[in-house]
């Protein structure tokens, strides 16, 4: 067993340098020679060269070759400081890359997880520890990879240094350096796990301080008292944390007791008792060998003691970077060549239900429709009914629980997902602009050119965006935040679903996906923003979810959900007719249709497919 975690300390030590040699071929080298040669050196600069010192004086040797010898020695302790200010330059230019490079990797696998991911807390546990500190975790870990070799260098110089003088002294280095390492993994341990412990509690307590620097929070903190409730949580999870650390700190503290008093005294005090002794009462030929040997112990023991320390590190530290191990390199089902559907003419619901990851009941209860390209569809139903969740089923971000998805008549999981999804226009309810320019969040890429710019500006105003707004101050060029700038645009929240809205014009997808997407807007606006959906959405497929059923009335097919299933469908006329789920729902919105919708505009909205 004790084999077996040394290998596995090793191969993760292993894994990390990759990382930062994969980002750049000369940072691990020369971080390893760096670390590595300026602890060597010191051996010679603090152990030999003082040795040597008094070995002259004793021996009356020439002041000339002690001379030179020091010159020698002082141009390169030079060195090795050009060298360390040259490093340190160069490691703080390529530090991003690393970061870069491992957060890359991270982005990657994220991009491919499915949304039941997310519901896992222990899946974001997983990653907060695969994230916490990655790339600082790599380059410490290189670095103390070349120190720890320098340290076993200094180390090994020293105690043949200490061998041509007394072979006794080495009994007050190695047995400390036994008695270190021992203790040292269970200390290295101990911390390994207090890490892993707190982890939860640490997510709670960084999810309650975003939750005050966070703008989207501010609001609902200053109308209602919930300061409470967010510092209760807080503190319990600190709390938790302090008990969880404490138990696991106490036994840290004994352990690194007994490492430096080990070190104190073995290698210090009774070192030193028994140089004493050696020169007062032995039979030494060579008393200045043993007067160096005083300053050497005290550099020696040092070096030593790093070594121990810095081995224990790298325990410990590839151990936490194994989180990242984990993360990136997890046995993943190998992703299968699969076909691109192309373009989408039908999607078709086979008796689907759906149940979330650690919920003790199905949210979807064998649903059933189709829907093709061209078709306007309208998912009606009260709150929780399961509409948001249909719709992300119908794009393929959860896989359902039983069932089939048909897409042009092939199964859902047998094609290319990532193209499948490409190839819907969206907007969510949940829906987020970005602190990026204006014309980003809405081609959400970067323009190449003015017919980019065009392609946003005309996108806009079909969402019914003011582009002449006097807070766009650069144009379409302005940030859309002021947390960055200035000079950046805060959009109200039916701004930013208009801008949102924008992205769908601009994307001319197959198939477009409105998930109460104009619940920020007034009843005018919502019009006509459906109106211009409806006309420039022509030849699409659209499936839209809206609370205003004088909206679904634009609909060629109207599925109206409760409890999870599809209880009813057919035209606005028809499910009027029947007079149950649907006609009991828009007559109590009727009176408020009356007052906030004229209606020859509902009667253009019924004109409009005629």
């Amino acid at each position: 067993m004790r084999k077996k975690n040394r290998d596995n300390t090793w191969k993760q030590l292993r894994y990390a340098l990759k990382q930062v040699w994969d980002a750049d071929r000369l940072l691990l080298p020369f971080t390893l020679f760096k670390n590595s040669i300026e602890q060597i050196f010191y051996v010679f600069f603090f152990v030999y060269l003082t040795k040597y010192i008094f070995n002259c004086i004793e021996h009356n040797i020439a002041y000339s070759k002690l001379f030179w010898f020091l010159i020698v020695a002082c141009l390169g302790h030079v060195c090795v400081h050009f060298i360390c200010g040259w490093y340190e330059t160069y490691r703080k230019i390529k530090m991003p890359e690393v970061y870069r490079h491992i957060f890359h990797r991270v982005m990657d696998i994220s991009d491919n997880l499915t949304l039941s991911d997310y519901e896992s807390p222990e899946f974001y546990d997983k990653y907060a520890r695969a994230l916490d500190r990655c790339a600082e975790q790599a380059i410490d870990l290189s670095i103390q990879t070349g120190v720890y070799i320098g340290n076993v260098g200094a180390t090994i110089m020293s105690l043949v240094i200490v061998l041509t003088v007394d072979p006794v002294l080495l009994i007050f280095m190695v047995v400390p350096m036994v008695v270190s390492l021992y203790f040292g993994k269970k200390n290295g341990k101990c911390n390994y796990d207090r890490e892993k412990a707190i982890t939860r509690d640490k997510r709670t307590a960084d999810y309650v301080k975003r939750v005050y620097y966070e703008k989207k929070y501010a609001s609902e903190i200053r109308l209602f008292d919930i300061n409470s409730i967010m510092l209760e949580k807080q503190e319990k999870a600190v709390e938790r944390m302090g008990e969880v650390s404490l138990k696991y700190r106490m036994k840290s503290a004994f352990y690194s007791f007994l490492m430096k008093g080990s070190y104190s005294v073995l290698a210090g005090i009774a070192a030193y008792i028994y140089v004493a002794f050696r020169i007062k009462h032995g039979d030494v030929s060579d008393i200045s060998s043993y007067v160096a040997m005083i300053t050497a112990m005290a550099f020696s023991t040092d070096q030593l003691k790093h070594a121990v320390e810095n081995r224990i590190y790298l325990t410990n530290e590839s151990r936490l970077f194994k989180n990242l191990e984990e993360f990136l390199e997890a046995e993943r089902p190998p992703e299968a060549e699969k076909p691109d559907i192309g373009e989408i003419r039908s999607i078709e619901l086979q008796d689907v239900s759906f149940q979330y990851p650690g919920a003790k009941s199905t949210t979807l209860h064998n649903v059933s429709f189709s829907w093709k390209k061209g078709e306007k569809l309208a998912i009606v139903g009260y709150n929780g009914a399961g509409k948001t969740t249909l719709i992300k089923l119908l794009m393929g971000l959860y896989p359902v629980t039983s069932g089939k998805i048909l897409v042009n008549g092939q199964d859902i999981n047998e094609i290319d997902g990532s193209a499948y999804r490409k190839r819907f226009g969206t907007v969510f309810q949940d829906l987020q602009v970005f602190a990026m320019p204006l014309v980003e969040n809405v081609l959400m890429r970067r323009p190449s050119d003015e017919t980019d710019y065009e392609l946003a500006r005309q996108a806009l105003v079909n969402a019914q965006f003011d582009v002449s707004h006097p807070g766009l101050v650069k144009g379409l060029d302005t940030i859309v935040s002021r947390e960055f700038d200035e000079e950046g645009f805060i959009p109200s929240g039916g701004q930013a679903q208009k801008i949102a809205i924008a992205r769908v014009f601009a994307q001319q997808p197959d198939m477009v996906i409105l998930d109460e997407p104009s619940s920020a807007l007034d009843p005018l606006a919502e019009y006509n923003m459906y109106n211009n959906m409806m006309r420039l959405s022509e030849g699409r497929g659209v499936v839209f979810i809206s609370h205003r059923l004088s909206s679904a009335r634009m609909a060629d097919k109207i599925f109206m959900m409760k409890d999870g299933s599809v209880v009813e469908h057919g035209t606005h006329e028809e499910l009027m007719a029947l007079g149950k789920h649907y006609h009991e729902m828009f007559m109590l919105q009727a009176e408020n249709y009356q007052d906030s919708l004229p209606e020859e505009m509902l009667k253009g909205a019924e004109a409009f497919y005629e």
